[in-house]
């Protein structure tokens, strides 16, 4: 019996890595935003395809534990937050007035 407690046990352990694998990164994170439509980031999507890994965010522009800061438009358009690759460079630029639905959506 304890053979078997330890052999379920192992595999258990065994699946932890493989499930952790099939998701990228945090999932999915709704921010609400006062006054303007809620914003959906998808850490799948920004990840997916492209030569960038969590730690070009994490911890230069965003800490890890979420709601650990106070992310406005004012700082985004100095270059913060998502404003540090959403500059018209990188990826599209969060100063465009064009750019807005592209975050800011119905849920």
């Amino acid at each position: 019996m304890k053979r078997l407690y330890l052999v379920v046990l192992f595999a258990f352990l065994l699946s932890i890595p493989i499930a952790a694998l099939t998701q990228v990164g945090g999932g999915d994170l709704t921010f609400t935003p006062k006054d303007t439509l809620p914003v959906v980031f998808s850490h799948k999507e920004h990840l997916k395809g492209k030569a960038i890994s969590c730690a070009d965010c994490h911890y230069q522009f965003f800490q890890m534990a979420h709601g650990s800061f106070k992310m406005d438009m004012d700082k985004m358009n100095k270059a913060m937050f998502c404003g540090g690759c959403h500059n018209g460079q990188k990826a599209f630029d969060v100063k465009d007035s064009k750019s807005c639905s592209r975050c800011h959506r119905e849920p």
